[in-house]
Order: structure tokens, then sequence, then C-alpha cells
């Protein structure tokens, strides 16, 4: 019997690579990346093929024999906003190459897109967030438009594709996403490489308190894996309510880039036992406020279809990714 195949789009990246990892442990894994697979990541079954979202003739060789398609690829922030062109290109028209090849090829029973939080706005939130709070482009940081802008194209037509289609078209959004490996730009990581170094976290005035949704990255293979099996098995299930095959991942609970200094700041102080002691230096860069201190309390995760869609019950809570990953990082020094 022919051993099942996932097709990891995007899969050199800091999430395609975990997802990678993780699921190779099951089933083989082919991924399909312009980039080489990171070397030091260790997984076993893993194929790579040489493959640019842009083009569907090698989207649709890549996936030819696959049964199940995980998409990761995406430009993201600042690229985006260096290379539009580029970002529209992958993310919106690279999404259609994946979304047809998936309705085409007959091996394939479905496919899983890593969506994100950031489709539901950054300001002004406020009430319940569950998988029908709505777009919200509108409420993001210039900087995070163009993203948040491409990342609600992908849902769209693979929404889209879901409807037209009897194969399932899944959706998992993702909070901002904790772990080693993570992109050097996210607040957490300079946080952490600031605070590690001995020098001053720097949190900005005009967002610091902004509320962030976060995820660990354990979770976030928990949730592909558990999320593949039930494509594969048939367990999930086609449905007229229009966000039936999407998901929210995130820890429940908002937390602020003021909180997440801090709490990068403790663990610092806890894992060094002393040795370290960084202080927080919130910097005025003479922008306009666009939160304020509350406005994370006026929001509220509803998880409730993550326990009913995947069965996941608990998630890793934040402040216990973030000693992780100083502990890693104390340990490799």
């Amino acid at each position: 019997m022919k051993e099942t195949m996932i097709g990891i789009i995007g899969g050199s990246g800091y999430i395609g690579s975990a997802l990678t990892e993780d699921l190779s442990r099951r089933f083989k894994v082919r991924v399909l990346d312009k980039s080489p697979y990171p070397r030091e990541i260790k997984a076993k079954r893993v194929e790579h093929q040489f493959c640019d979202i842009r083009r569907y003739k090698e989207v649709r060789q890549g996936l030819a024999d696959v049964n199940v398609v995980i998409h990761t690829a995406v430009v993201q922030i600042p690229l985006i906003n260096e290379q539009k062109k580029l970002g529209y290109e992958v993310n919106a028209l690279g999404t259609q190459n994946v979304c047809k090849v998936v309705s085409e090829a007959p091996s394939i029973k479905g496919m899983i897109l890593t969506g994100t939080w950031h489709v539901f706005g950054e300001k002004k939130l406020e009430g319940t967030i569950d998988e029908e709070f709505g777009f919200r482009p509108d409420k993001v940081e210039e900087r995070a438009y163009l993203y948040a802008l491409s990342k609600i194209a992908q849902e769209i037509i693979v929404r889209f594709y879901d409807k037209m289609s009897s194969k399932i078209y899944g959706i998992i959004r993702l909070g901002t996403v904790l772990g080693e490996g993570m992109p050097k730009k996210t607040a957490a990581n300079i946080f952490i490489s600031e605070g590690l170094k001995g020098e001053s976290i720097t949190p900005y005035k005009h967002t610091m308190h902004r509320p962030m949704l976060y995820v660990d990255i354990k979770d976030v293979c928990r949730a592909f894996e558990a999320y593949t099996e039930r494509i594969l098995n048939g367990k999930i299930k086609k449905s007229k309510n229009d966000t039936s095959n999407v998901v929210n991942l995130c820890w429940p609970h908002p937390i602020t880039i003021i909180e997440l200094a801090c709490i990068v700041r403790e663990a610092i102080i806890e894992l060094t036992r002393g040795r370290l002691r960084p202080k927080v230096e919130v910097i005025d860069k003479k922008l306009p406020i666009l939160h304020t201190s509350g406005d994370a309390e006026k929001v509220r995760i509803d998880m409730s279809k993550l326990e009913k869609l995947l069965d996941i019950r608990e998630l890793e809570n934040p402040a216990e990714s973030i000693r992780t990953i100083i502990r890693a990082r104390i340990q490799e020094t």
C-alpha cells in the first residue's frame, strides 16, 4: 500500500519546517519551496522539490501524487511593502495556483491554509472574537496593511474553492507564532535578543498597549496534524456555514506589547538567576498613540471551535513559550 504523502508549500520557512519535522514522524512529506530545507532540522522521510508558487506547472508537478496539501508560503512584513508585486503574485496568484491544483489532482483530498489573526485587524478590537468575527483590514497599522489584505485575499480564494469543490479547503488562523527560529523582526524575538545581551528591552510608546494574540509552535504542529488526519479520514464534513472549515488557533487571552516586554524581562531575570536584569525602556517615536491601557481587557477569544473541530482543549501559555525560548538560548551560550 502506498504511503500517505503530505505536500507542504513553503515548507522551508519557519512554520513550514516545523510542520515538516512534526508530520514526517507519521507521513512522507514533500517540501515545495524555492529555498532548500534547513539542514539543522532533523526530519525523516522528507523530500525537497524546487517550486515557485507563482508558476502553475511547477505547483502541479510538485503536488502530483500528494494526498493533503498544507499552504504556508507567504511574503511577509517588511518585504511585502518593499516588493508589492512579489507580494501579490505569491500571496494571491500563488494561492490560486495551489487551490486549482488541489481541485484537479485525483490524489489530493484537501488542503489547509495557514491563516492569521491579523485579518481581524489590530485596532479597536472589542467583544468576542470567533471564526465569524469578520475581516477588518483597515484596522491595522500602515506597515501591516498589505500583509493583512493579502491574507484576507488568500482566505477568500480558499473559501471560494471550498464552495466550488467537493474537497476540503480548510484554514487555521494562527496567532503570532512563538518558538525558537521565529522571524528575527518579531517583537518577542527582538525583546529576547535585547535582554539576553544585557540591553534594555524597548517597546514603542505608540503601540505598547496593542493587544496581541499568540500561539506556541508546538500547538501549531498539533493543530495541523489533527486537521490533516481528519481530512484523510473523512471526518471534516461540508457545511452551509461559510466558516465551517475555518478555525482560530491562539492563546485565548490577548497580551499587550508592554506586557510581553515585562514577561521577557522577568523570565530572563529568573532563568539567569539575576545575572541579567534588563530594564524595560519605552521608546517614544513621536507617533500617534494607537492603543490605550485596558484595550486588551475588551477582547475575549472564543476557542470552542478548536475543541469541537480538532479536539484540542489546552494551549501553551505564551509566558511559558517565552521561558522555553530563553532557556534554550541561555544553554547555547
